[in-house]
């Protein structure tokens, strides 16, 4: 059960970010299930509402209120066909790229489908003729879901304003109680500002030149160019402030060895109270650690998010700061007001404090990863090292991916990481690593689990078709290892193990054999690293398996959080 107060923080957060993106005028049209949102807009001092009956005649109204100001307007209605009565004047919002803010109530899902009354589906209702539709998340208690809230209200009007203008629909599914709380106020200090460049290129940002002085952390969370990730780190010494990337930024593999780049993310984040930063910018979207998420989570500072095509990658809805413009021209406006501000500089001592957190992270990988130590997470580390330059790595999602982020360290030479980090599932590795092949000169190494491996052997017929200058690395613990992290371990092994453990007993040599690959399967570090030379003069493809279990790599990681926690303890 949702309770009254719950609902009237997360629709008083909602009002504030329809405020913040500067919606000033709501048409509403009397209902039961719309009673909440309706009340709560209607007692609101900054915002103007009309009253108006009849649905389709509201819509029209309000359609005529915006064409007027040339400003978005908000409809409000309850559910059922109610909101099916707006269709003919979105259509012509639509047509006329006129901003509407279409706010539709609804029951909550268990009512849908069932019979209830003044209930029908209301999921893209108008389809094609918005430019955004979103459904809202039932409410619920806590911060968590009234950062959510309060986002979408921002971006939907935001939305409904850019470049063609036009209709934007947010529907609404609310439990009973459905009177609000109206002695509760908004009380938190959410705030969004976007920000895009003039028609002269110039950036206005009022606020840069004190976030210049600030304790800064760098964030990127997107695929960059080696010229890109040099950049970069050239912006982050310029400023004194550490950067985080996962793997794909190529940032570790860009030849640029920066003391302001933290390798280890997810076991420097691993610590407890760990200092706060003033500032945080975001390329892109976050970066593969959950640490650093978790860390995040906790901020609440001036948190900027940078990307030229104004897809927020926000997830966890902290932004304030929306600039619109691409990372490499962000870099030269640093650098040209840098220059005009000699003095706006941060504290040494912050990137110091970084930096020792990544130097003791080494230290403890090191003490725990000899050179000597032959397993999964070792090998992934050590594949790292072996990578000549233009080469390139290309590192499946699961356990692939995190070994590397978690455990190597920059390289000195310039190599191109590759990875399906949008959506991150599993299958399709194979072919898109051959696709990715067949564009370079140069020798591709894979890095995969045996389970995104089988879920992808037709793509090994591309490689063997092309007859693509490929090494697979295939990490071998019998199914899906990921899960051993998870929760999910704790099951009792009837549970686990069909369910997410899911061991395939994969014969890997008759794999290779099948598409004419050379097997190989190394017992020690010196083997397997002779066998990666040997991959690249070899006249077809080469499989090299590594036999591991699903719990060693576990292990392996908690020892690592528990002795670096007990440097700090």
């Amino acid at each position: 059960m949702t309770t009254k107060k719950e609902t009237t923080a997360y629709l008083l957060a909602f009002i504030h970010g329809l405020k913040q993106s500067g919606l000033k005028e709501i048409v509403i049209s009397p209902g039961s299930r719309s009673t909440p949102l309706a009340l709560l807009v209607y007692r609101d001092p900054k915002i103007k509402c009309y009253v108006n009956v009849d649905e389709r005649s509201a819509a029209f109204f309000a359609l005529g209120l915006a064409k007027g100001t040339g400003e978005p307007v908000g409809l409000l209605c309850t559910s059922g066909t109610a909101a099916a009565n707006y269709y003919p004047a979105i259509c012509e919002a639509e047509a006329t790229q006129v901003p509407l803010v279409v706010l539709t109530a609804d029951r909550p899902p268990e009512s849908l489908g069932v019979g209830a009354p003044q209930t029908m589906n209301q999921n893209s209702l108008y389809g094609s003729h918005v430019k955004k539709y979103l459904g809202m998340a039932v409410p619920e208690a806590g911060e968590t879901f009234e950062r959510y809230s309060f986002w979408h209200g921002c971006e939907i009007v935001s939305i409904a304003k850019k470049s063609p203008k036009g209709p934007v629909h947010i529907n609404f599914p609310f439990r009973e109680p459905l009177l609000p709380d109206l002695t509760q106020s908004f009380s938190r200090t959410y705030s969004r500002k976007e920000i895009e460049p003039e028609k002269n290129g110039d950036l206005e940002v009022p606020e840069l030149s004190s976030w210049l002085t600030k304790k800064g952390l760098i964030i990127v969370g997107k695929e960059l160019t080696i010229a890109q990730a040099q950049q970069l780190l050239e912006l982050s010494e310029l400023l004194g402030w550490p950067i985080i990337g996962d793997p794909l930024s190529n940032l570790s593999s860009c030849a640029k060895i920066s003391d302001n780049y933290l390798a280890h993310t997810d076991l420097v984040f691993s610590a407890n109270q760990l200092a706060s930063p003033e500032v945080i910018w975001q390329f892109g979207n976050l970066p593969l650690s959950k640490n650093l998420m978790l860390y995040l989570k906790k901020q609440e500072v001036s948190y900027v998010l940078i990307d030229e095509r104004a897809q927020w990658k926000d997830w966890l809805h902290l932004g304030n700061y929306f600039l619109t413009i691409d990372p490499m021209t962000f870099c030269k406006i640093i650098k040209s007001a840098k220059k005009c501000l000699p003095h706006a500089t941060c504290d040494k001592n912050w990137l110091i404090y970084w930096q020792e957190k990544s130097k003791r992270a080494h230290q403890v990988i090191e003490s725990i990863l000899t050179p000597t130590t032959f397993n999964e997470s070792n090998v992934s580390k050590r594949l790292f090292d072996l990578l000549k330059q233009n080469e390139t790595l290309f590192l499946s999602n699961s356990n692939a991916i995190r070994f590397v982020d978690r455990l190597a360290e920059p390289a000195k030479q310039a190599f191109s990481i590759y990875g399906n980090r949008g959506v991150n599932g599993i299958d399709g590795i194979i072919s898109t690593a051959a696709g990715v092949s067949m564009s370079k000169k140069h020798h591709l190494f894979l890095l995969i689990g045996d389970l995104a491996l089988f879920h992808d052997m037709n793509g090994l017929q591309i490689v063997k078709e092309l007859e693509l200058s490929i090494t697979i690395v295939v990490l071998n613990n019998n199914g899906g290892g990921i899960f051993s992290f998870l929760p999910q371990s704790e099951l009792e092994t009837s549970l686990f193990e069909p369910l997410f453990s899911t061991p395939l007993n994969l014969e890997l040599k008759k794999v290779a054999d099948l598409y004419h690959g050379s097997y190989k399967k190394p017992r020690s570090m010196g083997e397997f690293e002779d066998m990666i030379h040997q991959s690249r003069e070899s006249s077809t493809w080469t499989l090299i398996e590594i036999s591991g279990t699903q719990k060693e790599p576990v292990d392996c990681w908690y020892k690592m959080v528990k002795e670096f926690g007990n440097s700090y303890d």
